[in-house]
C-alpha cells in the first residue's frame, strides 16, 4: 500500500471552513490521507460550526482553531486552500507540494441572523463533503 499523503486544509481563521473539511477528510479518507488544518489569523471554532459538525455525529474533542507554526513541521504533500483570496497570504513553504484551491466563502463573515448562518454552514458542510469525497477518490486511485 501506498504512503498515505498528507494534507492541510487552510483557511483565514480556521474557524469554520477549513476544520469542517479536516473533519469530513478524517472521516472519510483516514485509509489514504492524513489530514491537518491551519488557518492564517487563528481565531476560536465557532460555537454554530461545532453544534453542526456535533449534530452530524462528529466528536470534536481534539479540533482547535491553529495557526501554520503549530503545524509547520510537518511537511504536506497537499495544501487546499478554502477560497483563491488565501494563495497570497500563505506561509512560504520551502519544499515541493500541490496546492489545491477551493472556493468556499466563509458564513462566518456575513452579518446575517442566527439561524441564516447555521443554515449557510449546514449547506456549507455538504458542499465541503463532496469535495473531500472527490479529493480522497483522487487519492484512492493514485494509492
Amino acid at each position: 500500500m501506498a504512503k498515505k499523503k498528507v494534507v492541510a486544509f487552510v483557511s483565514q481563521r480556521n474557524v469554520c471552513r477549513s476544520i469542517i473539511a479536516e473533519a469530513y477528510a478524517k472521516r472519510l479518507g483516514q485509509e489514504v490521507i492524513e489530514c491537518f488544518s491551519f488557518g492564517l489569523e487563528p481565531d476560536r471554532v465557532h460555537y454554530l460550526v461545532q453544534e453542526v459538525l456535533a449534530q452530524r455525529g462528529f466528536n470534536l474533542t481534539y479540533y482547535f482553531s491553529k495557526r501554520y507554526e503549530v503545524v509547520e513541521r510537518q511537511p504536506f504533500d497537499i495544501l487546499v486552500l478554502m477560497h483563491p483570496s488565501l494563495k497570497e497570504q500563505l506561509p512560504q513553504i520551502g519544499y515541493p507540494h500541490e496546492e489545491i484551491v477551493w472556493e468556499f466563502e466563509d458564513p462566518m463573515q456575513q452579518d446575517i441572523p442566527e439561524a441564516e448562518k447555521r443554515k449557510a454552514i449546514e449547506q456549507l458542510c455538504d458542499a465541503i463533503e463532496q469535495k473531500v469525497k472527490e479529493l480522497v477518490a483522487s487519492q484512492q486511485q493514485v494509492a
